[in-house]
């Protein structure tokens, strides 16, 4: 019954009134629309043929040699940059959709991110446009999203939405690491936490920081958006591995991630 709670149908009412003018704004293709949906065709199919890596956030990466990806196309995801400084990392592309969360509490770092980003449409009052700022507008058709230009279903994880970003951008192998899965929490899916003390969810002990909030992941949801996204990419002849250190995701083959290089 956790998945059809009287609370998460209140969250999800009150998530439509909240983009319902932001939703009108992105299908009546007002301008500021049109250019975005502009922007955004470029990186269509920019990299046919080509692997990338999409680097999560769990705590698996600190057991990882990510020097190993140096010459690797990544997509990174929320403060994902943390990487660049942490592992002289070079990520290509950022993805952050979750608004509370992410883009409010850090807005001022995800305005000041000098990698090519892909940010909540709904969050462009007040994370304006750069050079590389782009945005991205979602929707609730529960189905894996081939050409983002129509809006793209969150899945419940950003991870989710990097994929399908990978999708549009033509690649056509993708590997997932950092994605443990495997969150230590005993609240509800989507409760609002408290951090206290140091983040032992994510890769940085100070990821979120004292006070901050941050939700409990949906698991459920989460693995039927990676379903149909496994089905996309076989279907089209595309490859999607999990090549995570010890990650409890079961959707995807795993693969050993040293053994890619």
């Amino acid at each position: 019954m956790e998945h059809f709670s009287l609370a998460r149908l209140k969250l999800m009412l009150s998530d439509r009134v909240h983009e319902f003018p932001h939703n009108i704004a992105w299908f009546l293709n007002i301008k500021s629309a049109r250019e975005n949906k502009a922007r955004l065709q470029k990186f269509h199919n920019i990299h046919v043929g080509q692997r990338c890596f999409i680097i999560a956030t769990g705590p698996s990466l600190k057991n990882m040699d990510l020097s190993l990806l140096k010459d690797e196309y990544t997509i990174g995801m929320n403060r994902g940059y943390l990487l660049n400084e942490m592992y002289d990392l070079n990520l290509n592309y950022l993805c952050v959709i979750d608004i509370i969360n992410q883009l409010k509490q850090f807005t001022d770092e995800y305005q000041q991110s000098e990698i090519t980003s892909f940010y909540n449409w709904d969050c462009r009052h007040y994370i304006h446009q750069t050079e590389k700022i782009n945005y991205l507008k979602l929707n609730h058709r529960h189905k894996f999203v081939k050409d983002i230009l129509h809006g793209f279903w969150y899945g419940h994880s950003v991870t989710n939405a990097c994929i399908e970003l990978a999708y549009y951008m033509g690649f056509k192998e993708v590997y997932l690491i950092g994605k443990d899965h495997s969150f230590n929490v005993s609240s509800a899916p989507k409760t609002v936490n408290v951090i206290k003390g140091e983040d032992e969810n994510h890769f940085f002990p100070n990821y979120y920081k004292e006070n901050m909030q941050w939700g409990t992941p949906y698991y459920y949801g989460e693995e039927i958006a990676y379903k149909l996204a496994r089905y996309a990419f076989e279907r089209d002849n595309r490859v999607i591995r999990d090549a995570t250190k010890d990650g409890k995701l079961q959707i995807f083959e795993k693969v050993k991630y040293d053994a890619l290089f």
